[in-house]
């Protein structure tokens, strides 16, 4: 006798992780790529993570390129070839030459460049605030440096790199509670993050504008 089934609970099994993939991630894993170390950014994301998470991991090709990459060997993959690419000192992991560049990594580079710029913006504000101490020619001399179409250009810039950094780090504060990194979840706050800085951005300078005028 023949059980029927229900077709309306009949699902379809996801697409899992191939055996080039694995082998590629055992091979990171256990350190026989080399001189790696672990890295807990959720920036950081290898291959085509989003893609394994969809169901639809990346080709035995391509993570075959990529392996090879990671050992700096030749065409093939052997147990010969891994041994020897052991024994050479590698980049520290993540490699973002060979990454597919993401939301979440993009995210992760911008908050670390912004801080940097906010630091040389804060030298900045001290030049200002010391030339408006030592009297009328140094503050007129960085004033008009300021208030130049570059020096504009600079000021907008360092608006919004400041929003990011700071909308940036109330996202990781999230994260240290552990909560918020479901691949869904960390997409719709890296969007939020871009488009709050842009929308606190715009309404600095409004605000700015409409107090001049």
């Amino acid at each position: 006798m023949t059980e029927k089934t229900d077709p309306e609970r009949t699902t379809v099994a996801p697409r899992r992780t191939g055996p080039a993939a694995q082998a590629l991630k055992g091979a990171i894993d256990s350190g026989r790529t080399g001189d790696k170390v672990s890295f807990s950014d959720p920036g950081a994301a290898p291959l085509g993570t989003d893609d394994e998470a969809a169901g639809t991991p990346d080709t035995a090709e391509r993570v075959d390129l990529v392996m090879r990459q990671e050992l700096k060997i030749g065409s093939s993959i052997d147990a010969g070839s891994v041994a020897r690419a052991s024994s050479r000192r590698r980049p520290r992991s993540p490699n973002i030459q060979i990454y597919r560049p993401q939301l979440t990594s993009a995210l992760s580079i911008l908050n670390r460049d912004t801080g940097i710029f906010l630091s040389a913006g804060a030298v900045a504000l001290v030049v200002w605030l010391v030339a408006a101490a030592t009297g009328p020619h140094a503050y007129g001399i960085v004033q008009g440096a300021i208030t130049s179409w570059v020096g504009r250009i600079a000021l907008l810039a360092a608006t919004f790199a400041f929003f990011l950094h700071l909308c940036g780090v109330i996202r990781h504060l999230v994260w240290d509670t552990v909560h918020g990194f479901e691949l869904r979840t960390i997409y719709i706050s890296g969007w939020l993050v871009v488009a709050a800085s842009m929308v606190f951005t715009a309404a600095a300078w409004l605000l700015s504008l409409s107090m001049k005028a």
